[in-house]
């Protein structure tokens, strides 16, 4: 009984481990991100396309993080924050605008984070078909 209870003590950890490194990335990204954007103010030009990058690059973060969720590499309540996050960020205006881009530009790709947008940011990815 203890050798269970050991091993799933080590899962645990190993997934909080795993899920800590996630969160430097998510950081890492958004160094990248001019601050004005963050808080929802009007970029100027050079601004405009450091955002462009970073918001480009947290989009297939966000996909990574959904594949991450499906393939139950991350806890639901871990999973359940990210989505919040994503949903929060996505809502500021230069997000939009970004997004809308890139969905009208590229429309074959991103297609999980399209549909947790489009779910509302209240979905499951691991319990997809």
């Amino acid at each position: 009984m203890f050798a269970v209870y050991q091993f799933w003590i080590n899962t645990q950890q190993s997934k909080t481990t795993f899920e800590d490194s996630i969160s430097k990335e998510y950081r890492d990204i958004f160094k990248n991100i001019p601050y004005s954007a963050l808080i929802g103010k009007t970029l100027i030009d050079e601004e405009v396309n450091q955002a462009t990058n970073g918001i480009y690059n947290y989009m297939d973060f966000c996909n990574e993080q959904i594949f991450l969720r499906k393939t139950g590499r991350v806890r639901k309540d871990t999973w359940n924050n990210w989505q919040e996050g994503m949903c929060t960020n996505f809502l500021l205006p230069i997000f939009v605008s970004v997004s809308k881009e890139v969905f009208e530009e590229l429309p074959n790709i991103f297609t999980e984070l399209r549909r947790v947008m489009a779910e509302n940011y209240s979905t499951d990815p691991k319990k997809w078909k």
